[in-house]
């Protein structure tokens, strides 16, 4: 698990408006990392990056119990 709450990664501004999403890096991705960024909806609000093999994946997301305790947001990112 991997990541830092102080840094206000959706603060930045490059001058093409707010972040749609924060994501690691190529490098950081293996089976069973995890990234917890703070969220883009503010108010103590997380963000999870977790990267799974696609068979785990598709075992998790058909979970209803998981799938119940989970809010899956609103907001659509571009890239996802």
């Amino acid at each position: 698990m991997s990541s830092s709450p102080r840094f206000p990664m959706y603060e930045n501004e490059f001058g093409m408006g707010k972040a749609a999403a924060i994501r690691s890096g190529y490098a950081n991705k293996s089976d069973g990392s995890v990234a917890f960024y703070p969220g883009y909806e503010g108010g103590g609000s997380m963000d999870l990056e977790l990267c799974l093999l696609p068979d785990a994946m598709s075992g998790l997301e058909s979970d209803a119990e998981f799938m119940d305790m989970v809010n899956v947001s609103a907001h659509k990112c571009r890239f996802c």
